[in-house]
């Protein structure tokens, strides 16, 4: 992480004191070897005109009373030179008085700013955890004297790591900074917000209840959507954070409880697929869940808590080939075994790792041949569901390429199966206009062009065309559910779309 350190502002200041004692000592130096050549030279002057009269006297028998003699003037020479050593003391008392005074003055400034730095984190200069833990605890002291309530959010920024292993802490840097100034930018006054972790934000809302809070980091979540990282010339990276919300004293009787349930929340969103705001004890409903403990079902909810980048993505990929599937008249029996292949098609990347299927960034050449596996993996975790063969078929070939370049047989032309060529057209519709770890979601304009353009290279070219021309004219086609808008990024030579 980048630490910024204060500029040496007090060493000007410094030398200047010091260059000024210097000179004061220079000076007083100089007086004294001055005082002591006035009385070398004072005394040989003596002597000399003690001498010269000594010998007129002898020769003429005068008597010269206007010399002083030798030990007078050395007397009023030594007296001269220590009234002004005195002098030169006194002046270098002061001196020495005022600029230690003045040093004191500055390191008493110096310790209030380390004192105030060490409460500010250094890269967002936001308040940083050990200010964050005690403006939490004076909170709820001041609440629980009034018998008031105060709620807190942690704020987790999601694939935190991986965005540093892959791109560097650089990168990372820039995330930090981006969601900790939305967030001085979108939250209320009244709220307090620091980075109280390597990845992670608090915000305490004394006087706030927790609705008013969750919807204010709902309102902070919503404009995050529109932030993303540019690396060089790559598409945009997206930012996304899981939060957790608790409240002192409905949820926790002190600081540290707080905090723990608030961690413990977000982790339960991450865990459920990241990039959601969480209340503690409230689980989200989902509709999922709630039916009956069937295989399929429970296949659907693993495939969408293991990979949070693609939520949404199985019921997408079902409404878009069902709706296929009703252009080109399809039976019904075909469409059951077309929308569970299409709930189940990415089922093998329970077997993907996470640093994977998670990473934010192109993958390597070896990391894309361990994700190519997820086709072959998906076909061996249905093949003993009843009824199955259809739908293995579209599990297991939905990555095919019309061109005979996809995997994992590499079939070409009409030897793909209907049901996996029906998929691959949806899944890359729905790949594209879904927010992917390395890139945000296209427009539904964009992405049908590109369709456009794949059509006989990568899919098959009439169902291409019958999806597209739909999707622009039939009332009532489906749509994404969250397609941000966006600018084209430039089309792409080899025309591939996901």
């Amino acid at each position: 992480m980048t630490v910024r350190h204060a500029a040496p502002r007090s060493q000007t200041p410094r030398r200047h004191s010091t260059a000024l004692l210097l000179a004061y000592l220079a000076g007083l130096a100089t007086l004294a070897v001055v005082a002591g050549a006035q009385v070398v030279r004072a005394a040989s002057a003596s002597l000399l005109d003690g001498g010269l009269d000594g010998e007129l006297a002898g020769a003429q028998g005068v008597s010269l009373s206007g010399s002083q003699p030798l030990l007078t003037v050395i007397e009023t020479a030594r007296r001269d030179l220590l009234l002004a050593i005195i002098a030169a003391g006194v002046g270098g008392a002061i001196l020495l008085y005022v600029v230690f005074g003045a040093a004191r003055h500055r390191l008493d400034r110096q310790a209030a700013r380390l004192a105030q730095a060490a409460g500010r984190d250094g890269l967002t200069t936001m308040p940083g955890h050990g200010a964050l833990v005690t403006d939490l605890g004076d909170a709820i002291e001041s609440a629980r004297a009034v018998g008031g309530a105060i709620s807190v959010a942690l704020i987790d920024i999601d694939g935190f790591r991986l965005l540093n292993d892959t791109h560097g802490h650089r990168v990372g840097d820039e995330a930090l900074l981006r969601v900790g100034r939305l967030l001085e930018r979108e939250l209320p006054r009244g709220m307090r917000v620091g980075r109280y972790g390597p990845d992670e934000f608090l915000v305490i809302a004394p006087e706030h209840a927790l609705a008013q809070l969750e919807a204010s980091v709902r309102c902070f979540r919503g404009s995050l959507t529109a932030v993303a990282l540019r690396l060089d010339q790559r598409d945009p990276v997206p930012i996304t954070v899981s939060v957790g919300l608790a409240s002192y004293p409905q949820h926790a009787g002190s600081v540290t409880a707080l905090l723990s349930v608030a961690a413990l929340t977000v982790a339960e969103a991450k865990v459920s697929g990241g990039d959601a705001v969480r209340v503690v004890g409230l689980v989200a409903h989902d509709p999922v869940a709630t039916r009956s403990f069937d295989v399929l079902r429970g296949l659907v909810q693993a495939v969408d808590t293991k990979d949070h980048y693609t939520k949404r993505h199985s019921e997408d990929v079902a409404r878009y080939a069902l709706f296929l599937s009703a252009q080109l008249g399809m039976t019904e029996h075909f469409g059951r075994a077309l929308d569970i292949a299409a709930q189940l098609h990415d089922i093998g990347k329970i077997g993907v790792p996470d640093a994977i299927l998670r990473k934010p960034g192109r993958l390597t050449a070896d990391e894309l041949r361990v994700m190519e596996q997820h086709a072959a993996l998906g076909d061996m975790v249905v093949r003993d569901l009843p009824d199955i063969d259809l739908v293995r078929a579209g599990v297991h070939h939905h990555h095919e390429r019309w061109d005979g370049r996809g995997y994992p047989d590499r079939l070409a032309d009409e030897a793909i199966p209907l049901i996996a060529r029906i998929l691959a057209v949806a899944d890359a519709f729905s790949a594209m206009t879904t927010t992917r770890p390395y890139r945000k979601a296209y427009s539904m304009r964009h992405a049908l062009q590109r369709l456009e353009n794949a059509a006989g290279t990568q899919l098959d070219p009439d169902l291409a065309r019958t999806f597209v021309k739909a999707a622009r004219t039939v009332p009532g086609a489906p749509v994404p559910y969250r397609a941000q808008p966006r600018q084209a990024l430039g089309w792409i030579t080899s025309r591939e779309v996901a």
